[in-house]
């Protein structure tokens, strides 16, 4: 039996749909028996494009904090997932996964912009199975009945060591049959094949990731990478870079390829507007994405089109 690990972040930011999203997601993996929470509850550190103590007052983010570890301790209590780790500052596991990971230059727990940094690390090291299935907190994600776009993912993974992870489509297929790419935002080659296609980018809010082959590339700061990291640290440019551009940087131009499957059978939407009008209308989003209804306007489009959205829920009776 091949041993996965659904791993989910949370932060603080993420309180007003978090009792949403999860349970939407988990449900559509209830084959995988171990579920892991990594919950940043540190507040990002000043850079030169932050300021916490403007954009996350510590009285207020100390209140979001209690208030995420209580929504994840009731999803430990109710069994939806079997495990939390609580990122807090001064972890001793930064260090860790600074040495492993970042070759020791930095154990920040965000990127420049505020972005979280350690969170996806430590949702990499801290599961203890060979593959990782991970989600971002705010993902939607529509699958089939009886179509599971990881069993798909790890078949297609085993065709290639350079292939490091796998992600299903990224926003509902385009109707134009004539249009070949994964969604209209590519900005790097893609391969096509039958089933998938594959880039030399990575992205972290949805990954199936085979940890034996990410070892070989590790630590992922080196080289060309190294010298341009420090000179953003000690030129005080913005530092550090996002886990993504991580990955890209590092992986890429050393072979690493993460393939996206073709399948329509599942796909996911990522909400970047997160406005009353988006945390009202949520329950009716999840609702026609777990029937796989979507606007005309999202076909093609990673993030979600929420006036698009708006409208189709008052128009779409099914």
């Amino acid at each position: 039996m091949i041993e996965i690990t659904l791993q989910i972040n949370l932060s603080p930011g993420d309180i007003n749909y978090a009792e949403q999203t999860i349970p939407s997601l988990i449900s559509k993996h209830a084959d995988i028996k171990k579920r892991l929470l990594i919950v940043d509850c540190c507040r990002p550190q000043k850079t030169k494009l932050v300021d916490p103590d403007k954009k996350h007052p510590q009285a207020v983010f100390n209140e979001r904090v209690k208030r995420i570890i209580q929504i994840s301790e009731a999803f430990l209590k109710d069994g939806l997932v079997t495990d939390v780790y609580y990122l807090k500052p001064n972890d001793p596991l930064f260090e860790f996964i600074s040495k492993k990971y970042l070759n020791g230059l930095y154990n920040c727990t965000h990127g420049a912009g505020g972005t979280a940094n350690m969170a996806y690390w430590a949702g990499i090291e801290l599961v203890q199975t060979k593959y990782v299935l991970h989600y971002d907190g705010d993902m939607l994600l529509y699958q089939k009945q009886g179509y599971s776009w990881v069993k798909n993912g790890l078949a297609f993974l085993s065709e290639s060591d350079d292939y490091i992870s796998a992600v299903p489509r990224l926003c509902p297929p385009v109707a134009d049959p004539s249009f070949t790419l994964p969604s209209v935002h590519e900005g790097r080659k893609n391969t096509s094949l039958e089933n998938y296609w594959y880039t030399d980018f990575f992205s972290t809010q949805v990954f199936l990731l085979d940890k034996d082959k990410l070892n070989r590339f590790l630590p992922l700061v080196r080289g060309k990478l190294m010298i341009e990291l420090l000179i953003r640290k000690y030129g005080k440019r913005a530092f550090p870079l996002d886990p993504e551009i991580i990955l890209f940087r590092s992986m890429g131009p050393r072979g690493g390829k993460r393939i996206l499957l073709k399948s329509k059978d599942a796909w996911v939407i990522h909400p970047a507007d997160k406005s009353q009008l988006f945390l009202d209308a949520l329950p009716q989003i999840i609702n026609k994405v777990n029937k796989g209804k979507y606007p005309e306007a999202q076909r093609g489009h990673e993030d979600m089109n929420l006036s698009a959205w708006l409208n189709f829920l008052m128009t779409d009776a099914g």
